[in-house]
């Protein structure tokens, strides 16, 4: 098999995607269950995210395509860290519901310290990333750390300034206080800008990889430009009325039933208030699963 052939190279991508987010989900779930405990696994994801970055370095030294190939799976090892920090709720932020009648800055103020040490987090390991990969010759691993943390921070804005359809059923306990700042009662205008800005990006990565001469920058440009694709669907999942839980379903636990989350509008009375009234069922609302950012 050429690994550097171009649907190669798109299909180990996909299947990365998909069995390294599965898998995150899973050990999350485990833990939320009483499995395991959430330093258990935190510890566990210490030792992959230790190798995530020797993988990196390995990766980084060497401009092959087995380098792009190693250095891009160790920044995912890496990120798949700090995820497991943050849905088991153990690297999050202040905890708790947001203040009720809060708006515009002190809204955003109030989000922003529910998940600030997560936030910094990131921002640490990327700036020890950089100081140990800027000089590589092969530094596809750390771009790649830069487009997760990138369409994360995207993703995190949408759903703050409104994604309609924020809400998921994959979404750990231990972080759904955050649901509490998600605007889902209308899109953000600013959704085109978001979606611009990656479709640019991806556009920027496709050039790069028909224009590049060495097998090692095709590779990692292919990588990049179809973790961008995948950011973006993920996107437009936050944002039409498209579950998916069925994409990850064997992630969770076999008593979780995926249903439908009954959500009230914004400015309605809450269901179970809806219900002690005695509406009936048709006059109630109905709700929709989305992607929560995970």
């Amino acid at each position: 098999m050429d690994l550097a052939h171009p649907v190669t190279v798109i299909l180990i991508a996909i299947a990365t995607w998909w069995l390294s987010t599965g898998l995150v989900l899973a050990m999350v779930h485990r833990a939320e269950r009483g499995g395991w405990r959430p330093v258990t696994v935190l510890g566990l994801m210490t030792l992959a995210g230790a190798a995530g970055v020797a993988l990196m370095l390995e990766g980084g030294a060497n401009p092959t395509p087995m380098g792009s190939y190693t250095g891009f799976m160790g920044a995912l090892l890496v990120w798949a860290w700090h995820e497991v920090a943050f849905l088991t709720g153990v690297l999050t932020g202040r905890r708790g519901d947001c203040p009720p009648g809060l708006t515009g800055l002190a809204r955003f103020q109030a989000a922003w310290r529910a998940v600030r040490d997560h936030e910094l987090a990131i921002l640490a390991t990327g700036i020890g990333l950089w100081l140990l990969l800027a000089e590589a010759p092969n530094r596809f691993g750390l771009t790649a750390f830069g487009l997760l943390w990138g369409m994360r921070i995207s993703a995190k804005l949408l759903i703050f300034l409104g994604a309609p359809h924020a809400v998921s059923d994959l979404m750990p306990r231990g972080i759904s206080h955050l649901k509490s700042y998600f605007n889902t009662g209308r899109l953000t205008p600013v959704f085109p800008v978001l979606l611009a800005i990656a479709g640019g990006l991806f556009l920027v990565l496709v050039l790069g990889a028909s224009r590049a001469v060495q097998d090692y920058s095709t590779v990692g440009h292919i990588l990049l430009a179809t973790f961008m694709a995948l950011a973006i669907i993920e996107h437009l999942i936050l944002v039409v009325p498209v579950s998916d839980t069925a994409l990850w379903r064997w992630a969770l636990p076999r008593t979780q039933e995926a249903k439908p989350r009954m959500e009230a509008p914004q400015g309605s009375p809450p269901l179970d208030e809806m219900a002690r009234l005695g509406l009936p069922r048709k006059e109630r609302a109905d709700g929709r699963l989305g992607m929560s950012e995970t």
